[in-house]
């Protein structure tokens, strides 16, 4: 779906999916109709839809501080949170990397909870100070009890809730991390179908909003932990590997190679996309083969030349190299070791290895 940024906080872009909306909208009614013409019955319908439209915002902006517990802590670890994203199901931060040890996954695992329970003891003693029926009152106590419901809910220990991510940290120190992987993985996958069947319960009884919500909910967490768990397979079983095993051998062409010498010699001969090159400053660059496509084949590549903002090393493991390609939403990289470019490591060739192991089911 399509996202839009709001902000950047601390370095992090802060975005909304467009799920977004339909949970504002929901929360909107729910506010309006069910909640404050219950705590402040004397408000008009108005006034409760500002107010219901207000509350489901500062809802939010709850669901972000407890995104920024996770982000936060995970930059003190040294990885790259490329943004926050809140959607229909809440929020999630996007993460360079998985966590190398397991008291790094438990303390990212348990900051968003922790920063939860101290919004809920805020709010908390901040009703103390306000009228109860009063709309303030009311809003502090719903957010009192939010922060505090959504603390416990993710301690629960179900793979890919916080809960779970702390209970395959503290397993992870005894077995391993796959064996504790799949451990939380079974336990993220009882509690989903737990919630699937509530909800269809929920459906028999006629309450049709509480058992869609569940069904959904359930199934996203059941489809989540997968995708989460392949992604953690896949990270241990390629760490093994080195870049230079699946690299190209590209050796730099000259500033004032001819594009026909490129296109017609270079290209097929390599079989790459992106071709490093060698500056008139002896500096490297990459020609993207792309640029050189309907352009006068007697002209020199220098005005293609390109600055290299991505590279990995030849001793980076195969699984930080595919992070580093996705987080620069590249297809082939250069590979660079002491000032001397080997060559040009391609994403297919990665996921042609992620396929094979698939096959092998060891994925």
């Amino acid at each position: 779906m399509k996202t839009f940024k709001l902000i950047k906080i601390f370095g992090i872009d802060v975005k909304l999916d467009a799920s977004w909306f339909i949970i504002f909208f929901l929360l909107t009614y729910t506010f309006t109709f069910f909640y404050y013409p219950y705590c402040c019955p004397d408000t008009n319908l108005f006034f409760r839809i500002i107010l219901g439209a207000f509350s489901a915002v500062f809802w939010f902006l709850c669901i972000l501080l407890h995104e920024l517990g996770h982000s936060l802590t995970a930059k003190k670890f040294g990885f790259n949170v490329k943004e926050i994203i809140l959607f229909v199901f809440g929020g999630v931060s996007v993460i360079s990397h998985l966590p190398k040890k397991p008291y790094q996954e438990f303390l990212i695992a348990i900051a968003g909870p922790t920063v939860s329970f101290i919004l809920a003891i805020l709010f908390f003693m901040l009703s103390l100070l306000t009228t109860e029926g009063s709309i303030l009152y009311g809003l502090l106590n719903f957010l009192t009890v939010g922060n505090f419901i959504l603390g416990v809910f993710n301690l629960i220990p179900a793979f890919p809730l916080d809960g779970g991510r702390i209970l395959r940290a503290l397993l992870w120190t005894k077995f391993g991390e796959i064996k504790a992987t799949k451990f939380a993985l079974f336990a993220g996958g009882v509690f989903a179908y737990f919630m699937m069947i509530m909800g269809a319960l929920y459906l028999i009884t006629g309450e049709f909003l509480n058992g869609i919500w569940l069904i959904v909910l359930g199934y996203f967490i059941k489809k989540s932990a997968e995708n989460n768990y392949k992604h953690i397979i896949t990270k241990s079983l390629f760490e093994k590997y080195k870049t230079e095993q699946f690299m190209h051998i590209v050796k730099p062409i000259f500033y004032d190679t001819k594009v026909s010498d490129v296109m017609n010699y270079y290209f097929p001969f390599y079989k790459v996309k992106t071709l490093p090159a060698i500056g008139k400053d002896g500096k490297f660059y990459i020609i993207d083969i792309e640029d050189l496509h309907n352009v006068p084949e007697n002209l020199e590549i220098e005005k293609f030349l390109k600055h290299i903002e991505c590279f990995v090393s030849p001793y980076d493991d195969i699984f930080s190299t595919y992070e580093k390609l996705n987080n620069c939403n590249l297809e082939e990289v250069p590979v660079i070791y002491k000032n001397t470019l080997l060559g040009i490591i391609k994403r297919s060739v990665i996921e042609e290895k992620i396929k094979e192991l698939e096959r092998l089911k060891e994925i």
